[in-house]
């Protein structure tokens, strides 16, 4: 074989190595399931909910209006998307058994906040890991445990989160709530274990913003216009009542009219985005044939129950688009 062609070769197998290697996935759990819940694998270059879950997971307990996992033993479910493998992880503590829980990744911990509809005040918890000084691999029933966060929560208790988003430090979270017309934001530095004020405003968009170091910005979804916004990242340090400034797409991106259930931004990595919409499915004959077009799906006077509600993923975006 000739230099060149042994070179050529090796170029090519390197090409294939790194492709392999920036493939991305993006997992997504459905109330999709009369029986429970699922995990579907979505191709980060192609998405689309067409293709078999990868895992079904019975829940004996699941009631009517409840959009989260809760099982028998109230363990904490751990999917690991190497291996595709599900491990059991710390009971839930009881304070997010009874609530309305806000999850929020940051600082390589897991915290929930607790809502109770203005009944008693907010609990905050964080779910850390152990450290792990031996050579066994680090098991998550044994390994992981759930505490109340030292530093209580400064939101009143009529207050509900709206709107939250990681600082791009990694370690500092920003919440907004909102009690009737008013609305007010803090942040809590995982690593200080500190809340602190940052004015009477909120975050622009409806739950969870991702921040984008493209545009060096949070991008969530405007619930008023229908479509994503960008905002501006807030100080950690500064107290305002000036919101930060964003500005949305001029495209409507979904209808609330068709949606049994607020659409779901989700952040595909490389500054890409893509919606995920769930609206009542009627008179189709199969399953798979739901995810086709969203012209075939029409809203139905059926209530809203995992028999009846079909997930599809209906816009995909980049972020300089914003």
């Amino acid at each position: 074989m000739s230099k060149r062609r042994q070179e050529h070769e090796q170029g090519q197998g390197t090409c294939r190595r790194l492709q392999k290697q920036k493939q991305k996935h993006l997992y997504l759990v459905l109330d999709d399931w009369d029986k429970g819940f699922t995990i579907r694998k979505i191709d980060g270059g192609n998405p689309r909910l067409g293709e078999p879950p990868v895992l079904r997971l019975v829940a004996p307990l699941r009631r009517p209006g409840k959009q989260h996992l809760r099982f028998m033993h109230n363990g904490t479910l751990v999917y690991d998307t190497e291996t595709a493998a599900l491990a059991t992880g710390p009971c839930l503590p009881d304070p997010l058994l009874d609530g309305v829980n806000v999850f929020v990744a940051a600082g390589d911990m897991l915290y929930a906040l607790a809502y109770y509809f203005a009944l008693r005040p907010h609990s905050f918890e964080v779910m850390s890991t152990a450290t792990n000084k031996g050579s066994r691999p680090s098991t998550p029933a044994l390994d992981w445990s759930w505490q109340s966060v030292p530093s209580s929560s400064p939101f009143d208790t009529e207050e509900a989160i709206v709107s939250y988003a990681v600082h791009p430090d990694g370690h500092t979270i920003f919440m907004s709530s909102r009690r009737l017309y008013r609305g007010r934001t803090f942040s809590f530095d995982t690593r200080r274990c500190e809340w602190r004020y940052h004015g009477e405003w909120r975050l622009p968009f409806k739950g969870k913003g991702y921040f984008d170091s493209q545009l060096d910005a949070w991008v969530g979804l405007h619930d008023e216009s229908g479509g994503i916004c960008s905002c501006q990242v807030a100080s950690r340090s500064s107290t305002s009542n000036i919101q930060p400034e964003w500005k949305t797409v001029k495209e409507k991106l979904w209808s609330q009219k068709k949606l049994a259930l607020g659409p779901t931004l989700t952040y595909m990595g490389g500054a890409r985005f893509c919606i995920v919409e769930c609206v009542l499915r009627e008179g189709l004959k199969k399953y798979g044939d739901a995810f086709v077009m969203r012209e075939s799906c029409k809203p139905s006077a059926v209530p809203p129950t995992p028999a009846t509600l079909l997930f599809f993923i209906s816009s995909l975006i980049s972020a300089t688009t914003l």
